[in-house]
């Protein structure tokens, strides 16, 4: 049967939905009993009162004080600094991954292609708000019917590892790739937005790359999860010093959790070379609760910024 569809949170014009919008969502499709889509964040209600506190040298009257809007302009300015050198750094692979196909070097060519893989995961949750961009680049072979052809990293994975048109696939993979970096050079959030990006991303892994892993050829599956947890590890260092004068406490649990989720995933073995059967059921549960644990965390935290900066460059 199919299930009631469920209406997109309104999105600003760098397709980052408001918290208001993704709470209504959440609500929406919990009462459809819809399954949460990688895309759709699940993001707590604000605690009553929490924003209205005394914060010293910050105020309790709901204005921005000028030290909260510096933090938050520089939480947008650092982010914005880091996605395009992530976007570079993915197209820079790309470009590295074509050479050496060109030069039948496929030892050369598999790592590169799993550097591109993991670089682009540090722009995924930016990459999927344009869908038809982001299949051009990540699409899977079940998201197409079977006898159609489908391109971007997982089709080169393909090629690399059991065979394919290698050649035409690499050579569509680094046209699209700078696509995609001139998409997000116009990307400028505020510290909410940038919040709900690493929740986004952790949400991303422990419901899509843990429980089914993405690279169904070289059966690498931890690259994702190892570039999309220090991608949203980074994004939370941005907003970490405004969230720290806004909420101490909350913010050092987060960062605690984030130490614990490293740790966890550095244990898990070199993702480069640890196939998807060395991660054992008991060590994938393990860390979805701790995953899921820090998103929720995050997510609350999250909440209390949106007052210095949703959307956008902060005023």
């Amino acid at each position: 049967m199919t299930p009631p569809s469920i209406p997109r949170a309104p999105r600003n014009a760098h397709g980052i939905p408001s918290f208001a919008a993704l709470v209504a969502l959440v609500v929406l499709a919990g009462a459809c009993g819809a399954t949460t889509d990688s895309r759709v964040t699940s993001v707590p209600t604000p605690v009553s009162g929490r924003q209205s506190r005394a914060i010293p040298g910050y105020g309790t009257d709901g204005a921005k004080p000028s030290a909260a809007r510096a933090l938050a302009r520089a939480a947008t300015h650092d982010f914005a600094v880091d996605i395009q050198a992530s976007a570079a750094a993915f197209v820079g692979s790309v470009m590295a991954l074509q050479s050496d196909a060109v030069k039948g070097d496929m030892v050369a060519a598999r790592a590169d292609e799993l550097a591109a893989q993991a670089r682009y995961d540090a722009i995924r949750a930016l990459e999927s708000g344009n869908s038809i961009n982001a299949s051009t680049l990540d699409e899977l072979d079940t998201d197409v019917r079977t006898g159609q052809s489908f391109g971007g990293l997982h089709a080169v994975e393909r090629d690399l590892w059991a065979g394919g048109p290698l050649a035409t696939d690499v050579t569509a993979l680094a046209g699209q790739a700078p696509v995609a970096q001139f998409l997000l050079s116009r990307e400028y959030l505020g510290p909410e937005a940038i919040g709900i990006v690493a929740v986004n991303q952790l949400n991303w892994v422990a419901g899509i790359a843990l429980p089914s892993s993405q690279e169904h050829t070289s059966h690498l599956g931890l690259v994702d999860v190892v570039a999309t947890e220090q991608a949203a590890q980074r994004a939370f260092g941005i907003i970490e010093p405004l969230s720290h004068a806004i909420d101490p406490v909350r913010t050092a649990a987060v960062a605690g959790q984030f130490v614990t989720l490293s740790d966890t995933v550095a244990a898990l073995g070199t993702p480069t070379s640890t196939p998807d059967t060395s991660v054992t059921p008991a060590a994938r549960l393990t860390l979805t609760r701790q995953i899921d644990a820090t998103a929720t965390t995050l997510a609350r935290l999250v909440a209390e910024l949106a007052p210095y900066g949703t959307t956008g460059a902060p005023s």
